[in-house]
């Protein structure tokens, strides 16, 4: 979080996009190991920090994964830090990816949490997924590029020997 701090204090004016994906240390330290280092306390109080030095809205990324931090308790808990630092929420519903573990929430899901943070009082969006039905939503196109790459080396033939 030092650099958060430091940022706070340059004479430049920047938006502030914090990868949260989880309003509780149990969820982050699951979902992002940086959060063993610096937990959720001290990057609050760095965005707090930035919040009296700049005064301007932080952005509170959120990617919502099914049975991870799509909860009711989930919303409200990242309701509950959203108001305290006056963030704007950016929910990205997971775009599933074969071979990963996640999977993207309901629908239905994804509106309960986006109302739970409305009715808040919450500045929230909630991104609709583009490029899925082509496998060219995130993490989908780099996961074909990939597979393309390897089948490619694969089945390039070392030059005979004459």
């Amino acid at each position: 979080m030092p650099q958060i701090r430091r940022l706070a204090r340059e004479p430049e004016q920047f938006r502030l996009a914090i990868s949260l994906h989880g309003a509780t240390d149990g969820v982050r330290d699951r979902l992002m190991p940086v959060n063993r280092k610096y937990p959720l306390g001290e990057l609050v109080a760095a965005c707090e920090d930035y919040l009296q030095h700049k005064g301007r809205v932080i952005t509170l990324e959120y990617l919502l994964l099914e049975g991870v931090n799509d909860a009711t308790e989930h919303a409200d808990a990242l309701a509950h830090l959203a108001a305290r630092l006056r963030a704007k929420v950016n929910l990205i519903p997971y775009n599933t990816v074969e071979g990963l573990p996640w999977r993207q929430p309901a629908v239905s899901v994804q509106e309960a949490f986006y109302k739970t943070l409305l009715s808040s009082g919450i500045q929230v969006t909630l991104r609709r997924e583009k490029g899925a039905d082509i496998d060219a939503a995130c993490g989908q196109l780099r996961l074909r590029s990939e597979r393309s790459r390897a089948a490619r080396q694969t089945n390039v033939r070392a030059p005979e020997a004459t």
